[in-house]
């Protein structure tokens, strides 16, 4: 089933960078990828694939190697600390995580262009944002739900 979502995620990524216009934001689904992988899985093994989700980003020519792998591996781990606090389950809890993981991969990337001393691209306020609110759009069927009570 990871198999299928992958080049799902593949395709659309690439359908959706056509379909939006110049400049606006694309859904970072890579993200949304990575933190349903690390969902289901344990710690150890969930940030394992999605620094792996991450290369692939990079090797498929999204950026320099190991920036998306970083971002993504700190949004897995940032989703794992979450998840120890927050109820997954609930809309607050899943909408707080989600938020935490998205800040931590943006951490991740300028941690990342710190330490290669790139020089910091300006960005508009609402390009994160815009970038956030898709992915959470996506995120959101994908997230853990509320097990039904079995019936007596």
């Amino acid at each position: 089933m990871a198999l299928v979502y992958l080049v799902l995620l593949l395709f659309l990524s690439g359908l959706l960078q056509a379909l939006l216009p110049e400049g606006w934001p694309a859904p970072d689904l890579f993200l949304v990828y990575a933190l349903w992988l690390a969902a289901s899985r344990p710690p150890l093994l969930g940030l394992a694939l999605a620094f792996l989700v991450g290369l692939l980003q990079d090797l498929l020519g999204f950026g320099l190697l190991g920036l998306h792998a970083v971002g993504l591996l700190l949004a897995a781990y940032a989703y794992y600390g979450a998840a120890r606090y927050l109820d997954l389950r609930s809309p607050a809890g899943a909408l707080a995580a989600f938020a935490l993981a998205f800040l931590g991969k943006w951490f991740g990337y300028f941690l990342v262009a710190y330490w290669l001393r790139l020089d910091l691209p300006a960005l508009l306020p609402w390009l994160p944002l815009g970038e956030g609110l898709l992915s959470l759009a996506f995120f959101w069927p994908l997230r853990p739900k509320a097990q039904e009570e079995p019936k007596a």
